[in-house]
């Protein structure tokens, strides 16, 4: 399963490596709008490629009278009285609230050092940081265990981070973003895929959703409104800062939690 998500992760970085160089030269040198119709483009091209996809993804069964609210509290409540699926929410939430971040702070850097036309090969030096951790996602789940890679993870991220606010030039800020969307990747997997294979299939879609949320819903936006509010403020360096204390905090809390340090291992 952990390789199964890591070759999500794999597939989507292997495009950025492509789009990002590409996007940040016609932006820069062609036109604004243009990055932005091609992209348009692209998601048309994606919804017609839908209609050559004959597998069935879903098993024959009965088809039985839902009520959303009922489906949202049951997804809820399975989680919540899950305390690692909690806890995995909580970390899932803080994660997406500053690796999010990294985008708005690295355009922010690299307009700082006079480098902006240089941003999509930062991006795409990034993609190749989660491409290698993709690949490395399944042998690191095998070799460690959920708590040892999750605590690992959270700690060299700390290390990472605040390299940003020190970085020289733009390759530097590439090399930074490469380590840390390799560790995200990673990280990121095998958090997944444990957390799929804990989930009996008959709640995956309720239970999944209602964690999506804590991290997409909550984590991402806040952490997008906060970094921008805070770049704006006091400037990109103290934002760098500020985030690597959350970081600091999501480290010490997965280092501390019995349920993360203890978590069983799933054959």
């Amino acid at each position: 399963m952990t390789e199964a998500t890591a070759a999500g992760y794999a597939s989507a970085s292997a495009s950025s490596i492509i789009g990002q160089p590409i996007s940040s030269f016609l932006f820069f040198s062609v036109g604004r709008a243009l990055p932005f119709i091609v992209d348009a483009i692209s998601y048309l091209v994606l919804v017609i490629s839908l209609f050559w996809i004959r597998a069935e993804f879903q098993q024959e069964r009965t088809v039985e009278p839902r009520n959303l609210r009922e489906d949202i509290l049951e997804g809820f409540l399975w989680l919540w009285r899950n305390p690692l699926l909690r806890f995995q929410a909580f970390l899932g939430a803080g994660l997406n609230f500053v690796v999010f971040t990294t985008t708005l702070i690295v355009i922010l850097l690299a307009q700082r050092q006079h480098a902006l036309p240089f941003t999509g090969l930062i991006f795409a030096i990034a993609s190749v940081g989660s491409i290698t951790g993709s690949l490395l996602a399944g042998r690191v789940q095998k070799r460690f265990s959920f708590g040892q890679v999750m605590i690992a993870a959270s700690w060299i991220m700390v290390l990472l981070w605040p390299l940003y606010a020190v970085a020289p030039d733009p390759l530097v800020l590439g090399l930074i973003a490469f380590g840390l969307y390799l560790t995200e990747t990673i990280m990121s997997a095998v958090n997944i895929s444990y957390r799929l294979a804990l989930v009996p299939d008959e709640l995956q879609g309720r239970v999944n959703s209602v964690h999506r949320l804590f991290g997409f819903g909550i984590g991402r936006p806040l952490g997008l409104v906060l970094a921008g509010l805070l770049s704006q403020s006091f400037g990109v360096i103290t934002t760098v800062m500020v985030f690597w204390g959350v970081w600091l905090l999501l480290a010490i809390s997965a280092t501390l939690s019995s349920h993360v340090r203890n978590a069983p291992a799933i054959v």
